[in-house]
């Protein structure tokens, strides 16, 4: 398998910064794993370049309003970089299903946020660094399993010897990509073939993450003798 030294000394190939044999100065070498690694870093946080969702079942306990998330926090875990819709509460043996809240004001404007309630209606993520801040409403009332789903992110490459482990596609990717980063940096021009093929192959990842449609029926409309009039255009 390929190791971070071997995709940027193919950048720097792509680029005719080394020849075919030729081997990077060892600075040449540390500045473009920074290079690597920083691509990999935004890459995160644009859902269509992530290609996994992670699910964690945590323990919420009952009467919190909120909880921190990440290395240290109430929920010592990886800190998520963007919470999914598909996140649900657990207890009884039954899933419920919250509503995520896209900003702090949606959440601020609760009037009396220690309302408990057996179950929680709405979920809202600070992504605040270093810990996040998860906030529900109403309050359980006693402790829940929270199903957590929350967009992964791409892993770094420690050392230049690091084994790069993603799925088919991404390596190709990676390395048009970081040719395209790195070129400013060795002041040379990008070929054309190289921006076209760097852009094709990110779109190749882009549709692959793409998440797929789901169509939902509303629980009451089941069995209700629900009809769609096609002359109006409504039920």
């Amino acid at each position: 398998m390929a190791t971070a030294k071997d995709i940027f000394k193919r950048s720097l190939r792509l680029l005719q910064v080394l020849d075919a044999g030729e081997e990077p100065t060892a600075q040449e070498a540390e500045d473009c794993l920074t290079a690597l690694n920083a691509m990999l870093d935004i890459w995160s946080v644009q859902r269509l370049y992530v290609y996994s969702i992670n699910e964690e079942t945590l323990s919420w306990a009952g009467s919190a309003q909120s909880r921190t998330i990440g290395s240290g926090g109430n929920f010592s875990t990886t800190r998520p970089t963007k919470i999914e819709p598909s996140t649900f509460f657990t207890t009884g043996g039954n899933d419920y299903s919250i509503m995520l809240l896209d900003t702090f004001e949606a959440y601020t404007a609760i009037s009396d946020k220690s309302t408990e309630s057996t179950i929680p209606e709405y979920l809202y993520y600070n992504a605040v660094h270093p810990l996040g801040v998860l906030y529900i409403y109403p309050v359980p009332s006693a402790t829940l399993s929270l199903k957590l789903h929350s967009t992964s992110q791409l892993s770094s490459l420690a050392a230049t010897t690091t084994t790069f482990s993603m799925p088919p596609g991404y390596e190709d990717a990676v390395s048009f990509s970081l040719a395209e980063r790195l070129a400013p940096e060795f002041g040379v021009a990008v070929p054309p073939e190289v921006v076209k093929t760097g852009a094709a192959n990110r779109r190749a990842i882009k549709r692959l993450n793409t998440p797929t449609p789901v169509s939902s029926i509303e629980v009451g409309r089941v069995g209700a003798g629900y009809r769609y009039n096609v002359n109006t255009d409504r039920a």
